[in-house]
């Protein structure tokens, strides 16, 4: 009987669903709602153990909770139920579960249920925050209502008792949690639609807390208790109506329940909802930009949400009588700034910025009217104003107001008085950069670029911060490196041309109209065409190689353009994401700044500089060398070593090396592997003599075994050995590791040996890699510098990740009679950059025919696999 009623509650699911997607005009959460209610109310009404249960005096409710509760079911959302008695819980119910619920496990929905009675259901709602909330939607559904409508009594009068300010409080700490966890959704390029800041979660706060405060019972009374104005429930009911569509139809896409709207899914929903792309605009971007809009409203609800929590944990009646604000023509309401009347605006257009100007003085928020009033008059900010000196200077005092906490230049950008200001801004407003590289559309990356800028007033807790604040401090001119910060992607409105130099086009007319003097503006110029040098040049080049802080310092050329372009650099790539910037990143650019610096400074050359700290540190050496070598040999030994090696490896590291050189003895090698301290990672050091094909053939046998190699570099000891660092991930069978490093250095025998050892390995390469991105992935590419360095030539890879990607790379090298003699193997992000300084096996020169280069570059694009886009197959309901 259940199971019919199962099979009907899918039919009828089915069948909405359909009716949804083909664009009928339905309540689609309401509806779905009600055919689960249905269900529930059928076989409540049929079941025998529910009406043993009733008649043996142990009467019990059914109640809908969260989503559910609140009438908002989405396709693949979890129903939420919750099944009450007033006392005790009588045995039976287990039967009467069964009845209601194997019938839906079985038909594949998610329902998650708890039986309780009142007295333990209460007093888990004030002991966890994720009960609270659920018993805050708590709707009923069928069964004895008595016990339903004394439940949530008993509930409202403890909670508007003592459990008031610690509810609140909760209310607060589980949102600040949730911004740490999800991040801000209206900033993310593939935004949480659920649970991150702008997302439906907002307005669940919302809606929790008006409840908690006046026990509302359903979201159109926020405008009837003034929670919201008439124009802002209006706007609430049209976000959340676009955004529901959103989920549903992501749902249904992905055959599960998900709220990540991912790369791989944009385009088709941008499809699906009707957008029509332009050349320079496409459906995805507008589709984007929308959602944003919508997910931006409902973030400033939840900041306003939170402001009255703080201010309101007694639940004082809020005055809403205006107060004046500082600037003639705003006022203060409800602890937001607003505008007197709409009439000033007419005669002072400079309100509209100087509303802004005033919000980040004070840290005081727009309401949402006064942001809907920008919005509408917005085309009063024209030439006159934004060339008009004042309100040039007020934008540039705007620019130094915005903080990652105190955002008031995005809400600039979000209210369109950014684009006014600054009308070649507009094309980057929602411009999507598809890569797993970049978390945020070009507007807000750059908005975020400021703000990380600006954060290094304060020198914060960790020596690199204090760095950073000190490097700041130094700089005269601030307002150069803001304006910096907000143009240097300016050029990336025209994604078909290279970003920095048509940047430096773009820009030069926008300074002229902010009054920059002739140096300012070559700095801002300067700043946006060398804005990656830093970055490309510390992640991509040896920085332990002299010539490449030289070549960084003649670009550079004066102290003041490097302070700026180190931090520029380290907030381009903060704000880019996580990918980005970790502390390899910092390190490794924080030294490039000082070499470069130390260079400008001076006049030094980089020689001699790094002689001085070569000779400290082979002193340090020779001290730890004491027992068992003579000076004279280790003196010998260490003069034999490159000056990157001395230079790059601490003294204790060295000290291991030239033991595990002294062992080696008559074998091609010999190795040690460590663990690191508090990490998953093997060390392993490799002494052997310079064969052809070595740091290749290391490659192959990792991969023939299935290690993972997370990071390497190569040195050479002299003119007859080299020493290779790899970094990887253990054996996957920590138990037999001894024996599975035993085989590898078996098999490293063998391939040392035998040249064709590691054929077999070749073949398992593959030929073909799909990648999902969102778009067609970037072709692989080889690209080779013989300009960068005197001795080598240098090779880049850019390709995507796969196993065996050093080894297939590597062996293509030795196969064209090339040595590798330093390795960078880049990070995994969107795309893999690896890095190698090659020299001829036969004369030990860096190559200088452009034939050989040529035959080098198709070797190794032939060992690469073929990149092709991955069809994302949608398991449909």
């Amino acid at each position: 009987m259940d199971r019919l009623e199962a099979s009907i509650l899918l039919e009828k699911r089915t069948t909405l669903i359909k009716d949804f997607l083909a664009g009928e005009k339905i309540n689609f959460l309401e509806a779905l709602t009600c055919i689960l209610d249905e269900y529930f109310y059928t076989v409540f009404e049929k079941s025998i153990s529910a009406r043993k249960m009733v008649v043996s005096g142990k009467p019990f409710a059914i109640i809908a909770l969260g989503g559910y509760g609140r009438k908002e079911q989405c396709i693949h959302s979890d129903i939420d139920l919750l099944i009450l008695f007033d006392q005790s819980v009588p045995p039976e119910v287990e039967a009467f579960v069964q009845e209601l619920l194997y019938p839906l496990w079985d038909a594949r929905f998610e329902v998650g249920y708890a039986v309780r009675n009142i007295e333990e259901c209460i007093a888990m709602s004030f002991e966890r925050f994720d009960i609270l909330t659920t018993v805050l939607d708590a709707r009923f559904i069928c069964g004895a209502s008595l016990v339903y409508s004394s439940f949530m009594e008993n509930f409202r009068s403890r909670l508007s008792g003592k459990q008031l300010k610690k509810t609140l409080t909760y209310l607060y700490e589980h949102g600040e949690k949730r911004l740490e966890d999800f991040g801000d959704s209206t900033y993310l390029v593939a935004p949480d639609l659920k649970s991150g800041f702008g997302g439906l979660r907002d307005y669940h706060t919302l809606l929790w807390y008006a409840k908690i405060k006046s026990n509302i019972k359903s979201r159109r009374d926020l405008e009837y208790y003034g929670f919201l104005s008439h124009f802002e429930y209006a706007s609430l009911e049209d976000s959340l109506a676009y955004i529901w569509d959103i989920r549903n139809r992501l749902h249904n896409i992905t055959g599960r329940k998900c709220d990540t709207l991912h790369f791989e899914y944009q385009t088709e929903m941008a499809s699906l909802l009707g957008y029509k792309g332009k050349a320079r605009q496409p459906n995805v971007e507008l589709f984007l930009g929308e959602l944003h809009a919508k997910m931006e409203f409902l973030k400033q609800l939840n900041q306003i949400t939170f402001e009255d929590i703080l201010s309101n944990c007694k639940i004082k009646k809020e005055s809403t009588l205006s107060k004046p604000a500082k600037t003639e023509g705003l006022v203060l309401r409800n602890r937001r700034l607003t505008f007197a009347n709409t009439v000033i605006i007419l005669q002072k257009p400079d309100l509209l910025l100087k509303i802004f100007l005033e919000s980040g003085q004070t840290k005081t928020p727009l309401s949402i009217e006064a942001m809907r009033v920008v919005s509408e008059f917005r085309h009063l900010v024209d030439d006159q104003v934004i060339t008009d000196p004042r309100c040039v200077k007020m934008f540039k005092r705007i620019l130094a107001l915005s903080y990652w906490k105190f955002n008031v230049l995005n809400v600039m950008l979000t209210t369109g008085i950014l684009e006014r200001f600054i009308p070649e801004f507009s094309a980057l407003v929602n411009k999507i950069q598809y890569n797993h590289y970049h978390l945020f559309p070009v507007d807000k990356h750059s908005i975020r670029c400021v703000q990380v800028i600006n954060s290094f007033k304060e020198p914060g807790t960790t020596l690199m911060n204090t760095l950073y604040a000190g490097v700041f401090k130094e700089i005269r001119s601030k307002n150069v490196l803001l304006m910096a910060a907000l143009l240097h992607d300016i050029g990336k409105s025209d994604p078909a041309k290279e970003h920095s130099k048509r940047g430096v086009k773009i820009a030069g007319p926008i300074l002229d109209r902010l009054g920059f003097n002739p140096t300012e503006k070559q700095d801002v110029l300067f700043l946006i065409q060398h804005h990656l040098l830093l970055a490309k040049t510390a992640t991509r080049r040896d920085i332990f190689d002299e010539e490449t802080a030289v070549s960084t310092a003649n670009t550079v050329g004066k102290i003041r353009l490097l302070r700026m372009l180190f931090l520029l650099t380290v907030a381009d790539s903060k704000a880019t994401g996580p990918k980005a910037w970790n502390d390899w990143t910092e390190n490794l650019i924080k030294d490039l700044f000082l070499k470069t610096m130390g260079i400008i400074r001076t006049g030094e050359l980089a020689s001699k500089k790094t002689q001085r700290l070569i000779d400290k540190k082979k002193m340090e050496v020779l001290a730890l060398l004491r027992e068992g070598w003579r000076e004279e040999e280790a003196n010998t030994q260490l003069d034999s070593m490159s000056r990157r090696y001395l230079l790059y490896v601490p003294a204790l590291n060295i000290v291991a090396h030239i033991n595990l050189y002294r062992n080696l003895g008559d074998k091609n090698f010999i190795w040690q592997i460590t663990k690191e301290s508090a990490s998953d990672i093997r060390t392993v050091s490799i002494c052997g003599k310079d064969k052809p094909g070595f740091y290749s053939k290391i490659a192959g046998i990792f991969f023939l075994n299935q290690i993972d190699i997370v990071a390497s570099q190569a040195y050479s000891l002299g003119d007859s050995h080299i020493l290779d660092i790899f970094k990887v991930k253990p054996p996957k069978d920590l138990i037999f590791e001894k024996e599975k490093w035993k085989k590898m250095e078996n098999d490293l025998i063998q391939a040392l040996d035998d040249d064709h050892f590691l054929d077999n390995a070749l073949g398992k390469i593959p030929g073909t890699l799909s990648i999902s991105s969102g778009k067609k992935p970037e072709a692989n590419q080889v690209r080779i510098d013989n300009e960068t360095s005197s001795f080598f030539t240098i090779i880049e890879v850019l390709t995507y990740d796969f196993p065996g990607l050093l080894f297939s790379v590597t062996n293509a090298l030795y196969r064209n009679g090339l040595n590798v003699n330093v390795a960078m193997v880049g990070g995994k992000i969107d795309q893999v950059i690896d890095i190698f300084y090659v020299k001829d096996i036969n004369d030990d020169q860096k190559i200088k025919s452009e034939e050989k280069l040529e035959h080098i570059k198709t070797s190794i694009l032939n060992s690469l696999p073929h990149i092709c886009a991955k069809e994302v197959l949608n398991e449909k309901n």
